[in-house]
């Protein structure tokens, strides 16, 4: 019994490992969903008018500089991609409808910026078992250059921080027909898809 036991529990913790590799392990998603695909990033479209769309782009959580997150490179990045999606699908939906060419008539691209601390703290090495010298401590706040307000055995406490960015981009597009009068701020719907699908052709989101 204890053997038949024992076999029936590493055989759980073998599965258990199996999931956590499968999971660790899932490949990122094709940028280009839908939102109610992919769950957390994609787009959605919506008709205004019988010439005119709105298409929303809601990019997946990036990683950026907790201490400057509103400038971080990999942010500015993440509004361009966005709004070239929104682009993309935009272009896709106008080729449907029979357009030759699209027209931006107005754009709003934002970003959300969630970011997060707690105190890291190393244990000393002076630090012994109760009845050694020092023995912990206690206290509440802020001290030069790391945190009070834990118990010891700590001797060296410090803030760490990180952060989250979303960015989303919401645009307004006018179909116009092949005998429009001519818009220098109209982009072709060809090469417009031609062009963001070469550019984003491996983007992916986990």
């Amino acid at each position: 019994m204890k053997i038949h036991s024992l076999s029936k529990l590493l055989a759980v913790l073998a599965l258990g490992v199996g999931l956590s590799a499968c999971a660790a392990s899932t490949p990122p998603r094709p940028a280009m969903q839908p939102l109610a695909v992919a769950g957390n990033f994609g787009f959605t479209d919506r008709k205004i008018d019988a010439d005119t769309i709105e298409v929303t782009y809601r990019g997946a959580e990036v990683s950026v500089n907790s201490r400057n997150a509103r400038n971080d490179t990999r942010l500015e990045a993440e509004k361009l991609k966005v709004r070239d999606l929104a682009l993309l699908h935009g272009a896709k939906l106008a080729k449907e409808q029979g357009a030759a060419s699209v027209r931006v008539a107005s754009e709003r691209v934002d970003s959300d910026v969630d970011v997060n601390s707690q105190p890291r703290c190393r244990p000393s090495p002076f630090w012994g078992p109760p009845g050694f010298w020092g023995h912990g401590y206690y206290g509440h706040g802020y001290y030069g250059h790391g945190y009070y307000g834990w118990p010891g055995p700590y001797y060296d406490c410090y803030e760490s921080r990180w952060a989250k960015a979303r960015a989303t981009a919401v645009l307004t597009l006018d179909l116009l027909p092949a005998d429009a009068p001519k818009d220098e701020t109209a982009q072709p719907v060809g090469p417009t898809i031609e062009r963001l699908e070469k550019t984003y052709a491996g983007a992916t989101y986990p």
